[in-house]
C-alpha cells in the first residue's frame, strides 16, 4: 500500500510538526509514502496511491485556501483523511464555510456518530486551529468538541476530516483510516 501525504505548510520548516509526525506514524508501521506539496500534485499522483493524507499547517499559514488547489478531491474516489488545516481544505473543496475559531489545546470529544475511525465515544485530541467548519452536505458531522464540529465525514464517500491532530495524541485514528477504509 502507498499513501500520499500532502503537505500545506509555506514554510518547509513547519513540515518538522505537521508532516513529519505523520510520516513517522506511517513509516513505523511499514507503509509506503510519497510526500508532495500541494501546489506539486499532479493528475498521475492519484494513479500511484490507494490513500491520501493531507497533512496540517501552522495557525498562520492559510495560503492553501486561496485559489482552486483542491479542486481535484470532488472527483477523486480514493480515501482521504484532512488532519486539522487538511480537514478545513475538505470543508471548502465540498462546499462549506469556514468561521473564525480559535482552539489551542487538549480538549475533550464526543463521538456522535459511530465511524471506521474512532472507537471511543469520549476521546481527548489536542487543537491547533483558527477555524472550524460551518458544517453542510455534503459532509456530516462524526465528533464535536463542546458545540464545534471537530470530526467530519462525506455522507457517501471515504472521505474524512478531523480538525483536531491526531498525530499528537491519537495516532489509532491515523492507522485506522489507513487499515479500515
Amino acid at each position: 500500500m502507498r499513501i500520499l501525504l500532502i503537505s500545506l505548510c509555506s514554510d518547509p520548516l513547519s513540515e518538522l510538526e505537521f508532516v513529519k509526525p505523520i510520516e513517522h506514524i506511517l513509516k513505523h508501521e511499514g507503509i509506503n509514502l510519497i510526500v508532495k506539496h500541494y501546489m506539486k500534485i499532479s493528475p498521475g499522483d492519484s494513479r500511484l496511491v490507494e490513500k491520501v493524507i493531507i497533512c496540517g499547517s501552522a495557525l498562520k499559514d492559510n495560503f492553501f485556501l486561496a485559489g482552486e488547489w483542491f479542486r481535484w478531491l470532488s472527483d477523486f474516489e480514493k480515501p482521504i483523511l484532512g488532519v486539522g488545516s487538511g480537514a478545513q481544505v475538505i470543508a471548502k473543496a465540498f462546499g462549506c464555510n469556514l468561521i473564525r475559531k480559535t482552539k489551542i489545546g487538549v480538549f475533550k470529544v464526543r463521538l456522535i456518530k459511530e465511524n471506521k475511525l474512532v472507537d471511543k465515544r469520549v476521546f481527548y485530541a489536542y487543537f491547533l486551529t483558527g477555524r472550524a467548519i460551518e458544517l453542510a452536505k455534503p459532509l456530516e458531522s462524526l465528533a464535536k468538541v463542546g458545540n464545534i464540529d471537530c470530526m467530519v465525514k462525506h455522507e457517501s464517500r471515504e472521505i474524512y476530516g478531523c480538525l483536531f491532530h491526531p498525530e499528537v495524541m491519537s495516532s489509532e485514528i491515523i492507522m485506522n483510516f489507513i487499515l479500515r477504509t
